[in-house]
């Protein structure tokens, strides 16, 4: 019976031994095989960056626009600028100048061309010219009427310093030279009149606005208006017929271009102009 139970306890202690170790092992298989899960669960395989020779470079940040702000047009969309290197044709105003001693007046329109060499500076260039004459008869005596001849030289540099869409702020010193003469009806019939002749200079400054039609579809179309201050010089002279003694008046003055009237703004210092 002893010898039974002894067998027995000896059987149990080996199980006992044998299990010990299997559980150890166990646990360590549990362990790495957890250790395995978590390593590749964890580890993501790095992407392979893409060429920088075939990737578009990203975009460059201009400026940041405020909510419900209209942005400023762009330089090249406005109407000067689109006229730049082009040349312009037309009316570019009416000069003025002594005739005779006694104050008389001729003028003549100019009419010239601009160029703009950038959208800041551009060059005027224009010419005014006048010639006039005639007679009246009476029965068989005719009667030559007092006709005039004006040359007048105009030349400018505009200065573009602001605008918008389609108006430009404008200042141009400029200068005119003009040469004038005539001759006057004679006192009775057969006899000769009085030469006449003039010269004239101006220089000065006019500021003003160029304002062009690109609100209506005709961007090439500006008018212009402005007001200034030159100064200016008027030599007139009258010589009477057989070379007698010569009568001249010698002017110079300094002031506004808008002259004593209101009006004159819509004469002589109102331009329009063509581009091609």
């Amino acid at each position: 019976m002893n010898t039974a139970k002894f067998a027995i306890g000896l059987m149990v202690a080996g199980v006992a031994l044998t299990a010990v170790p299997a559980a150890r092992a166990a646990e360590g298989t549990a362990e790495a095989t957890t250790t395995s899960t978590t390593t590749t669960t964890t580890t993501a395989p790095v992407a392979t960056p893409s060429d920088p020779a075939t990737t578009p470079p990203a975009p460059t940040q201009r400026g940041m626009t405020l909510p419900g702000a209209t942005p400023e047009p762009a330089v090249e969309t406005t109407d000067h600028a689109a006229v730049v290197r082009r040349f312009g044709i037309g009316y570019m105003g009416r000069r003025t100048m002594t005739i005779d001693p006694a104050g008389n007046t001729v003028d003549a329109p100019i009419i010239g061309v601009r160029y703009w060499l950038d959208p800041m500076i551009g060059i005027d260039a224009g010419i005014g010219l006048l010639f006039s004459g005639g007679s009246n008869k009476m029965g068989d005596t005719s009667t030559d009427l007092q006709g005039y001849t004006v040359f007048m030289l105009h030349g400018g540099v505009p200065l573009a310093l602001a605008g918008s869409k389609h108006f430009s702020f404008q200042v141009i010193p400029e200068l005119n030279f003009g040469v004038s003469g005539s001759k006057t009806p004679p006192a009775a019939a057969g006899g000769q009149g009085n030469d006449l002749s003039g010269i004239h200079f101006d220089l000065g400054a006019r500021a003003g606005g160029e304002i062009q039609f690109g609100f209506i579809g005709i961007p090439e179309l500006s008018l212009q208006a402005g007001v200034g201050v030159a100064f200016n010089y008027d030599h007139a002279k009258t010589t009477p017929p057989g070379g007698g003694a010569a009568t001249s008046r010698n002017t110079t003055s300094f002031g506004t271009s808008v002259g004593n009237n209101p009006w004159n703004i819509f004469t002589s210092n109102i331009a329009a102009l063509y581009y091609f």
